[in-house]
């Protein structure tokens, strides 16, 4: 985004925010965009996760704040309206020339699974949804009957289903869409293979409650293009305050959106590092990226948003002398205890505690449509996930990407 047009989204976000205008300690006409604060996890926990809504706004709840609280992420009636223009837009452009006749949403909560029904019947086809909190024989029953000719999901759910399945080829699927959980190529050529479709039929999205669609997959070029509105650049961890060490060719994903008015978001730190990322000149807009690599900063997507404020509010409600290590193991959320409070009963309770810090993850597992946490008691502080001297992260057991 040009830098003229970034300060005026600042101004504009000054008017909405009295907060955010304090933050602009700068010459407003000489100073350049990059003088503009990035909008990380820490800044907006203090200052708009737990701001009052108007009665008008739409809210959605994701994990929770240090505070305890769940994070409210808030959309105008003109926010949510564009959301469903640029979703509409997107999945026609996905569909392209494929005979979609019938399509069913079978995800979590938040934003994009409350609007999934409106974007298919907007264009003209067969909708139907399956709740996130039915056991897993529903959700298998529901894709038998449905037979979608376009599913739209998420990667931990897909695996369990697709481990159900007597043959996944049977349904007659034509298209699938993914969003949440990053999905590697291998993956999706895994999720292809058994539906009996090419890997182009596997298409990966990839968006924000805060933002909205960001980008999606395009496989004739073997990149992420971004959504209409959607202007990204990549900073160094350090720069938001964070102290992960990233590959030479790996960068933290910021966004600014002209699409949103009840969220600041401009120059908004995702907590995503993203490889092989190519400005696309002065317009970012135009920018690309390889892979979505993984998660950094205190939240991880397991089926829905989890914070390390979760994890250790669950902790710590059970034990007092214990370390604790939350990590990704590809869509396995994994937990390390070790101390002299790290005993097997105590791991039994943190993990219920955390199903019920998250009520959906704690629905999902029970219906078994997510792996269980896994828990492990480390014998030694040498047998937790090592990093830097923060340990207040994501831990990363395998690349994903």
């Amino acid at each position: 985004m040009k830098n003229r047009h970034l300060k005026r989204l600042a101004a504009f976000y000054a008017r909405q925010f009295p907060w955010y205008a304090k933050l602009l300690q700068y010459d407003r006409d000489r100073a350049a965009a990059s003088d503009l604060p990035y909008m990380t996890a820490e800044l907006l926990e203090k200052h708009y996760y737990s701001a009052p809504a108007p009665d008008e706004h739409f809210v959605y709840r994701t994990s929770g704040t240090s505070g305890g609280a769940r994070k409210a992420i808030q959309y105008s009636h003109a926010d949510e309206r564009r959301y469903l223009q640029v979703k509409v837009r997107l999945f026609a452009q996905l569909a392209g020339t494929r005979p979609i006749q019938r399509a069913l949403a079978d995800m979590g909560t938040g934003h994009a699974a409350a609007t999934a029904l409106d974007v298919f019947r907007t264009l003209g086809w067969e909708a139907e949804a399956v709740a996130y909190n039915e056991p897993l024989a529903v959700h298998v029953e529901r894709l038998s009957v449905v037979r979608p000719d376009l599913l739209y999901t998420m990667p931990s759910l897909l695996d369990r289903l697709v481990c159900t399945l007597d043959n996944p080829a049977e349904l007659g699927i034509r298209c699938i869409v993914t969003v949440g959980e990053p999905a590697s190529p291998q993956w999706r050529s895994a999720m292809a293979a058994s539906f009996g479709i090419s890997e182009a039929d596997v298409i990966d999205t990839y968006g924000s409650i805060e933002v909205g669609t960001i980008a999606w997959f395009d496989h004739e070029a073997g990149i992420y293009r971004l959504a209409d509105g959607i202007n990204a650049e990549i900073a160094e961890p350090t720069a938001l305050g964070l102290y992960d060490s990233l590959a030479p060719d790996e960068g933290a994903l910021v966004l600014t959106s002209t699409m949103r008015s009840a969220f600041p978001a401009i120059r908004f730190a995702t907590g995503d590092v993203v490889r092989g990322f190519k400005s696309g000149g002065e317009d970012g807009a135009q920018a690309t990226f390889e892979a979505i690599v993984r998660r950094i900063g205190p939240e991880l997507k397991h089926g829905e948003k989890i914070s390390i404020h979760d994890i250790e509010a669950a902790v710590f409600a059970h034990a007092t002398r214990i370390q604790a290590r939350a990590a990704s193991d590809g869509n396995r959320l994994v937990v390390y205890l070790h101390g002299p409070d790290a005993t097997p009963e105590a791991a039994q309770l943190i993990e219920e505690e955390i199903e019920r810090k998250v009520p959906e993850i704690g629905d999902m597992i029970r219906g078994g449509m997510l792996p269980r946490i896994e828990m492990v008691l480390a014998s030694s502080e040498s047998e937790l996930p090592q990093g830097s001297v923060k340990q207040k992260k994501w831990h990363r057991l395998n690349d994903s990407n």
